[in-house]
């Protein structure tokens, strides 16, 4: 097991994000000598001081902020810049009896979040920086066993990471992830359940998993549950093909700690993603996603291009049920159901046009289908974990900062689209960055330009959302310590006009600067 992976595997907690690793594609320096010991601990350090004018206005959730800008979580922009600091630890251990020859491992990993003066001499999650401190904030992220069946088949029981990939989340390499499968632009998130895995001779993988995503009332049938078959085969040198059937059942009708859960909760409206407006009233959902991805030299080990491309349909029914608290002013019930069929094309290639890792180009291209009517019972855009958890899924390598998801934040992740399901309008999106090594492998200069607009034209409205220009230096002293600065700024369209707590927009555009520190240790 690398570094790199357990770095990506804090990635998939369920309420923030931690660092990427700083360079597009691992080194294969990232590699760690095989051993016998039975306990094995790698930590990850990150810290990050921010300057910017989005201004938070309130909180849903305790010592956090994340979600879509002018969105509920109330953030928006400001005339004054405003300043913060934040801290990060994340632990993960496997421990394999001896005794048992590594045919058994128990993965546990906790997190420590907190904001420089947030919070002491009391409990509260996401916090203890204030004076003092004595803050409980440990946070279990997962506690699962992995049990060897065969040479061929692992079971893991447990809190898991939950990915979009047929490869074991706690085994594959950072671009196994972020590359093939569902990108994690579907799944990126930790859950309780069960998954068997399957590797044959390092050319064929599949996997099947269950996951119990809410239980809530445990004596009710009003769960959240998810089960997934992924596999995937290597069909040519370096290049890769994967096939994808998920199926959620939701019979949660919104409930769900703490925003509720699904397309017709507050989670959706607070998250940007796919909505489906029942008013007073609720539903049963049966969601299904059908995807096949390819990738042809991930790592940009075997030349100097890469190829991936990502096609994902989403199918589903929502069955309408009455509310049980309709007031008497109420609409009349209308128990017509709502359908879902909505699509996702994703298209990405690199080019190392440099001897260092650090020397590439790249582009991404993004299309999530939409509707220019979202509050009908007709859903047209995709429906993601973002839907169910706070973030429950992970689009990071667009490598923007403001305009989609930064994957570099401890407590605060808010983004003008976030969730490609926008609002219902689905979204078209392009990412080009390029990186040069002026000094090999330890000093990086990197820039970037991301643009996107609604793939549905709004009825009262313009599709254009935004455009952002993005920075940043990153500088590499020692082996996996990284220092770095980044900034972003972005020029919004008038397509959030209407669909936002603010109506006009704010004056300003939204901007963000940051010192970041970075330190994976074994």
């Amino acid at each position: 097991m690398t570094g790199a992976l357990l770095l990506l595997a804090g990635l998939l907690a369920p309420d923030a994000t931690v660092p990427l690793p700083p360079v597009p594609h691992s080194p294969a320096t990232w590699d760690l000598p095989s051993g016998k010991d039975p306990l094995r601990y790698v930590g990850v350090f990150f810290a990050r001081g921010t300057v910017t004018d989005l201004k938070p206005t309130s909180a849903l959730l305790d010592g956090q902020v994340t979600g879509r800008l002018f969105g509920p979580n109330g953030v928006t922009t400001d005339d004054d810049a405003h300043t913060y600091i934040e801290q990060r630890y994340l632990g993960f251990f496997d421990y394999s009896p001896t005794l048992l020859d590594g045919r058994a491992t128990l993965r546990g990993a906790f997190e420590i979040d907190f904001t420089y003066g947030d919070l002491s001499n009391s409990t509260r999650p996401n916090a203890g920086g204030a004076i003092n401190g004595d803050v409980v904030n440990l946070q279990t992220k997962r506690l699962a066993a992995d049990v060897a069946l065969t040479d061929d088949l692992r079971l893991v029981v447990g809190l898991q990471p939950l990915a979009d990939s047929a490869r074991d989340p706690a085994r594959a390499l950072p671009d196994d992830l972020l590359h093939a499968g569902g990108h994690l632009m579907f799944w990126g998130t930790d859950a309780a359940g069960v998954s068997l895995f399957g590797s044959w001779q390092r050319r064929a993988f599949a996997r099947l998993s269950y996951f119990d995503l809410y239980l809530n009332q445990s004596d009710r049938d009003d769960d959240v549950e998810l089960v997934m078959l992924d596999g995937a085969l290597t069909v040519a040198a370096s290049t890769e093909v994967g096939l994808h059937a998920w199926y959620l059942r939701d019979r949660s009708r919104g409930l769900g700690s703490p925003l509720g859960a699904g397309p017709a909760s507050k989670l959706a409206a607070y998250n940007g993603t796919t909505p489906l407006s029942l008013g007073p009233d609720r539903a049963d959902a049966d969601l299904y996603w059908l995807g096949v991805d390819a990738s042809h030299n991930r790592w940009l080990a075997g030349g100097p291009l890469s190829f991936s491309g990502l096609l994902m349909l989403n199918l589903g029914t929502f069955d309408v049920i009455e509310g049980s608290n309709r007031s008497a002013d109420a609409p009349p019930f209308d128990d017509t159901d709502a359908d879902l069929f909505a699509f996702l094309l994703n298209l990405e290639a690199a080019w190392r046009w440099g001897r260092a890792s650090g020397d590439v180009l790249s582009l991404e291209l993004l299309y999530a289908s939409g509707d220019d009517t979202p509050d009908d019972r007709t859903v047209s855009s995709v429906v993601t974990g973002n839907a169910y958890g706070v973030p429950g899924a992970l689009h990071a390598t667009h490598r923007s900062l403001l305009l989609f998801p930064d994957s570099r934040v401890v407590n605060r992740q808010v983004a003008v689209v976030y969730d490609p399901g926008n609002l219902g309008y689905g979204v078209t999106a392009a990412f080009l960055n390029g990186s040069v090594d002026v000094i090999d492998e330890t000093l990086t200069l990197k820039l970037g330009y991301a643009l996107a607009a609604a793939a549905a034209q709004p009825v009262d409205g313009d599709r254009f959302i935004g455009q952002e220009f993005n920075g940043e230096i990153l500088y590499r002293p020692m082996p996996f310590l990284w220092f770095g600065a980044h900034a972003a700024i972005v020029r919004l369209g008038t397509f959030l006009e209407g669909r936002v707590n603010d109506d006009p927009l704010p004056d300003g555009r939204p901007w963000v600067g940051y010192l970041s520190m970075t330190w994976v240790h074994f």
